[in-house]
């Protein structure tokens, strides 16, 4: 089967590499994607481990209709019923880069009324549309190429982990916090030090990396695929016992800081919950008081981007301070600063060795290792 693979602008290279380990083949990365092709073990097995994925699309159609009645016809020959019971909740995500499918909501239209009306043929009734509780989603993307209609294997994005009761609102993304600590260069045996860690993502996410702990082992939602008629229990079974007879239990020196109490609580709990501690640890500390406790080892922190974040000083004044303190209390120390502040982070009066971008959604970010 064909997927397109969703990612964040940057992690490209990192989710084609991740997906050719986990059996993908004829992989193309492309704008925030990257296509492959995959067998039914393969997409169970991306929708559970991958770190670097946000959606999972399965193409099912691909046409080029000239007309509406062309694009009905093409979307009513698959066969939706081995997918989707008249009992259930559909939604249809839609986006349209095309002059002749301009309109994107009509294009949506008629494609749930192929679908539905398939399903009836088959079924003798049909499915009913809900955007906020659906069953099964559904993505239709038009060019000026073709139109491609799309089961989504994920449901909802693969970032949300479950690994958190809750999820504060300025908490780094998983998949960016995944790629930030591979794009770094960490590796298990070093320590790893993030002293703004707010709710603890990285720490969070380093830890599971480390210990090969499937990157959706604690999901409470559903995927997608779960919901389909067809659904393999017994691979699907498979996939999740093979994974998770991975884990190990090797050490860690994972320490991340905050003055945010509420933050650190999250990341208390999650840290608990998954059984990280006593090697992921969280310390209440500002960043000036923040220091190494090993020789050498790495720190990847993500400061604040706005002034209101900020409010005791002018953000650029406050990145010249942070990354002073970052020089002198991590001597002998791989430095990584993440931020969507690109002048701030223009300021800052060290010079970075290594830049790299990475969005963070639609915003450009950059990735800075700096020599102290």
């Amino acid at each position: 089967m064909k997927l397109i693979v969703k990612t964040l602008h940057g992690v490209e290279e990192l989710l084609a590499t991740e997906l050719q380990e986990l059996g993908a083949t004829e992989i193309a990365a492309e704008r925030r994607a990257v296509a492959c092709e995959a067998d039914l073990e393969t997409m169970y097995k991306i929708c559970y481990l991958s770190r670097f994925a946000l959606r999972v699309l399965v193409e099912v159609v691909k046409c080029k209709p000239e007309t509406d009645k062309d694009l009905y016809n093409a979307v009513h020959e698959f066969p939706w019923n081995e997918y989707i019971a008249p009992t259930q909740l559909i939604f249809i995500d839609h986006i349209t880069f095309s002059q002749k499918w301009n309109n994107s909501k009509f294009l949506a239209m008629k494609t749930k009324d192929a679908i539905v009306d398939q399903i009836a043929e088959k079924c003798g009734s049909r499915p009913s549309v809900d955007a906020e509780k659906f069953d099964i989603l559904l993505n239709v993307h038009a060019t000026d190429e073709d139109v491609t209609v799309s089961l989504d294997a994920s449901r909802t994005s693969l970032n949300r982990r479950g690994y958190r009761t809750t999820q504060p609102a300025s908490a780094t993304n998983e998949v960016l916090a995944a790629a930030l600590v591979k794009l770094s260069g960490w590796t298990p045996d070093q320590a790893l030090y993030d002293p703004m860690c707010g709710a603890g993502t990285i720490c969070i996410e380093a830890a599971m990396m480390a210990r090969n702990i499937p990157a959706n082992k604690y999901r409470k939602e559903p995927f997608g695929f779960e919901k389909w008629q067809n659904l393999d229990a017994e691979l699907w079974q498979k996939v999740k016992d093979e994974a998770e007879a991975k884990i190990n239990n090797m050490r860690l020196t994972i320490i991340g800081s905050d003055l945010n109490t509420e933050g650190l609580d999250i990341y208390k709990q999650a840290a608990l919950m998954m059984n990280l501690t006593p090697d992921v640890r969280c310390i209440k500390q500002s960043v000036k008081e923040a220091t190494r406790q090993t020789a050498e080892g790495v720190v990847i922190t993500c400061p604040p981007t706005e002034d209101e974040e900020a409010p005791k000083k002018n953000i650029i004044e406050y990145y010249k301070e942070l990354t002073y303190y970052l020089s002198r209390n991590f001597p002998d120390h791989d430095v990584w600063v993440y931020s969507s502040n690109l002048k701030a982070l223009r300021n800052v009066p060290y010079g970075a060795e290594e830049r790299l971008k990475v969005f963070s959604g639609n915003t450009e970010g950059n990735f800075n290792k700096y020599p102290f």
